[in-house]
């Protein structure tokens, strides 16, 4: 009786608790579909279920050894390791240390403010980000809401089917959409160590989004040296902020300049046309030194030049100082027509001129 007094305490300690059961809530699935689930509390440990069945409920993913958490997220889709990334900066170096690579890199800046990302992994899908301060969706959409710091963000995914085209479309509603298309666009720049192949930038005066493009042009052109692909388009006719919007451009295959014409503009950029492809439509701001400058370039577009300075151009090309230049394209005002004088532009070159002749162009 004695040893059995002592193991009393013990035996009671072991005793089984009673199950306690109580609504947890509800969740609402990808096909709208509300489920209830409750929470049984066996021995201090909750388990979430429904109708007998265990429900998945909160799993660290981190706790896991480092090859399963590649393995896992390496399954996941783009968006999906995009979406892990932003929980914290752990989250953030762990989808870096994935590798996805973008075939394709865009970013639009201007009526609308967009990230464009396409993957060799995932033919014909296109994932598109979307900042607008709009927050209207359409039948089918999947609405989120996050805590964006100092704001709170509303994510309204949509897919968008045509033909073999798939477009997975994010729209990001918010009321500060400059800051935060900066801020996601530095954070996909990281965590998919690949660099932005194109940059279409539009600011006209009643432009929302993009208001002081220099300093824009500037952010970029920190984030990375240098772009395949740049277009600007500006309608102010400030010429500081033409000048150093244009200081810092450095592009490797095409570059689009479409800005007002200043009185004696002169820009700083020595480097600004060694690239592939130059289109300057309102060209009116560049120079004879500016046109010798391209000396690199595979396709040339200007618009209104003068007689005398095409016919210097086309007599250095005769001669090879454009080595690689394979196609050369001008455009003269209707306004301009009657001064310019074919003679002075042909001066020096034997050429023929054919009636009724059609020609064939190949874009």
């Amino acid at each position: 009786m004695e040893m059995l007094s002592k193991c009393w305490p013990f035996i009671r300690s072991q005793k089984k608790k009673e199950e306690k059961e109580f609504e947890r809530g509800s969740f609402t699935d990808e096909t709208n579909v509300t489920t209830k689930y409750y929470v049984r509390k066996l021995d201090d440990v909750k388990v979430l279920y429904k109708n007998g069945l265990v429900i998945p409920s909160e799993f660290n993913i981190l706790r896991l050894p480092m090859i399963p958490l590649q393995m896992c997220l390496k399954m996941m889709e783009p968006s999906e390791l995009i979406d892990f990334s932003l929980c914290s900066k752990r989250t953030k170096k762990w989808a870096k240390s994935i590798k996805l690579k973008p075939s394709n890199f865009s970013l639009i800046l201007g009526a609308d403010a967009e990230i464009k990302l396409r993957f060799d992994e995932y033919p014909g899908i296109e994932w598109r980000y979307e900042f607008n301060t709009d927050p209207s969706s359409k039948e089918g959409d999947i609405i989120e809401q996050r805590k964006w710091i100092p704001d709170v963000i509303f994510l309204v995914r949509r897919t968008k089917i045509t033909g073999p085209q798939t477009t997975n479309q994010i729209h990001i509603t918010t009321l500060s959409t400059e800051p935060h298309f900066k801020e996601w666009t530095e954070q996909l720049c990281y965590i998919l160590k690949s660099p932005v192949k194109t940059f279409i930038l539009v600011s006209y005066e009643n432009n929302f989004h993009c208001k002081r493009p220099a300093e824009t042009v500037d952010w970029f052109f920190n984030l990375q040296s240098s772009i395949e692909s740049f277009e600007i388009h500006l309608k102010e006719k400030a010429q500081n902020e033409v000048k150093q919007a244009l200081d810092r451009l450095r592009t490797t295959k095409r570059v689009i300049l479409n800005i007002p014409s200043v009185e004696d503009f002169r820009h700083r950029n020595d480097t600004m046309f060694n690239t592939d492809h130059v289109v300057v439509p309102k060209a009116k701001w560049i120079t004879i030194d500016n046109l010798l400058d391209m000396k690199n370039c595979l396709t040339i577009r200007l618009l209104s030049f003068t007689d005398e300075h095409f016919n210097l151009f086309i007599h250095k090309w005769i001669d090879g100082h454009f080595p690689h230049l394979e196609y050369f394209y001008f455009t003269i005002d209707n306004g301009e027509s009657d001064e310019f004088n074919t003679s002075r532009f042909l001066k020096g070159m034997e050429y023929e001129y054919e009636h009724d002749v059609i020609r064939m162009f190949k874009k």
